[in-house]
């Protein structure tokens, strides 16, 4: 028999030693580059970055191969600060939103697997969309989506246009051209809107808060249509970017 003081289980040191890994790492890193440093097979390498990344404890951006800490890891990991710190700077402005715009505002991140709510404030007495933190929401989801490409490089966002976007209601902008004309105009005005693009009867307005931990963060808000007068929205996308700003000066500070 094995006593419990000998015992070994390889699996997990070896998924251990990927996330200190991955912490020391400013930049992330491949499966090439954890095989290498840690003389196993890119195979076995592989199959524990899939069960880390399933947990949440590693992520991918939306575009490239390296892995980062995950959000699951805020409280076990000290490189998961910056989510605290996110969501420290995040909170009194996404109180202050709320409550003068009578609006559901939203934070989160966008991962190699879409968009993951990590923060919600719900507007009280309103009927609105529901989405609490851990949510997940395709990379192509109407303004937030947009917000997200529109961070990237055009080398990057030619990548994922490549693959092609799925089309969520008849007025979802999946024309590769328009697009790109509509993520020009977003990265002048530093917010993006729309109506019916992800859901029918539904809007919404997104603004970015630049990078954390190398993943793109960004407020957003959504409602059915029908709870704003015509020209709200863009009054709302305008706050947002706003306060994304002022998040943005506190991070930095």
């Amino acid at each position: 028999m094995v006593s419990a003081n000998n015992y070994r289980a390889p699996s997990v040191k070896r998924a251990l030693d990927i996330l200190e890994l991955v912490a020391k790492s400013s930049q992330g890193l491949g499966i090439s580059d954890l095989a290498r440093r840690l003389k196993i097979s890119k195979g076995t390498v592989f199959g524990i970055l899939n069960q880390l990344e399933e947990k949440g404890a590693l992520i991918r951006g939306p575009v490239g191969k390296n892995y980062s800490l995950g959000p699951w890891l805020n409280a076990l990991s000290s490189q998961g600060r910056a989510y605290i710190r996110l969501r420290e700077v995040c909170g009194p402005e996404m109180h202050r939103l709320r409550d003068e715009l009578n609006q559901s505002i939203f934070m989160g991140v966008a991962t190699r697997k879409g968009v993951t709510v990590l923060e919600a404030r719900q507007a009280a007495g309103v009927i609105g969309i529901s989405a609490g933190p851990g949510t997940r929401l395709p990379l192509s989801a109407g303004a937030v989506g947009k917000v997200f490409l529109a961070g990237l490089p055009d080398l990057e966002v030619n990548r994922v246009l490549e693959k092609g976007l799925r089309k969520h209601t008849p007025h979802t902008v999946t024309d590769p051209d328009q697009l790109k004309s509509q993520l020009k105009e977003i990265r002048a005005r530093g917010y993006a809107v729309e109506e019916n693009e992800y859901l029918m009867g539904v809007w919404a307005a997104s603004a970015s808060l630049g990078a954390s931990q190398g993943l793109p963060a960004a407020l957003w808000s959504v409602g059915f249509i029908g709870s704003l007068a015509p020209g709200d929205l863009n009054e709302l996308g305008l706050s947002l970017h706003q306060a994304a700003d002022r998040i943005m000066a506190l991070l930095s500070g």
